[in-house]
């Protein structure tokens, strides 16, 4: 039977420790305070390309489920990655992490709630605190290289406020719900064992 009607919340609180970890991350700070070069920006950047291109695959392949119903176009971020890094000179081999990270979403597929999980800490991350990130790289780098960061949504609250009503109203069962914070925490998890690959880089040229 469906479960409770706060369902963002809930999935908003079970992941908040992750989340702030995540505004800790090494590799990014470096980026941000102008530690790190355009080359590791770059390494991000085609991360990233590897990460979306895997989880807007799997969406538009998991059919009419939770995944496909909280998803929008204006989402969309492959084409947008793809300007960043021909303005950057092209991407670069993905991490050892982010090649994991996208078999993981891959296999999603067929389970639309787990997907869900990864839709949600990605966009959800991208139209947040991702905004202030990519207003400091667009700083250090220039706006061509960060259209990953714009979004063609005239309201971002608004929009990520239809986003978790429609979580709310999902009607999920409790096997599913737990699923879905399950599956939150190891996206968290993937995503930062991408970030850590690329610090690991980092360090080992400094």
């Amino acid at each position: 039977m469906p479960h409770s009607p706060d369902l963002a919340a809930r999935l908003r609180a079970a992941t908040w420790s992750a989340h702030q970890a995540a505004a800790g991350d090494a590799f990014l700070k470096g980026l941000l305070r102008g530690e790190r070069g355009v080359h590791y920006y770059a390494r991000l950047a085609s991360q990233h390309l590897v990460i979306y291109r895997a989880l807007e695959t799997a969406v538009a392949a998991s059919g009419d489920g939770l995944a496909a119903s909280l998803h929008d176009p204006a989402l969309e971020r492959v084409t947008a990655i793809e300007a960043d890094l021909a303005a950057l000179g092209g991407p670069v081999e993905p991490t050892p992490a982010t090649v994991a990270y996208a078999q993981l979403l891959a296999g999603l597929a067929a389970d639309p709630v787990r997907l869900a999980a990864h839709h949600y800490t990605r966009y959800l991350g991208d139209l947040s605190g991702g905004q202030h990130i990519g207003r400091a790289l667009s700083r250090r780098f220039g706006a061509t290289t960060t259209s990953f960061y714009r979004f063609a949504i005239d309201d971002l609250d608004a929009f990520k406020q239809q986003y978790r009503a429609k979580l709310d109203a999902a009607g999920l069962d409790s096997a599913a719900e737990l699923a879905l914070l399950d599956e939150a925490a190891r996206a968290y998890a993937a995503s930062h064992a991408v970030h850590a690959s690329l610090a690991d880089e980092a360090a080992m040229v400094a």
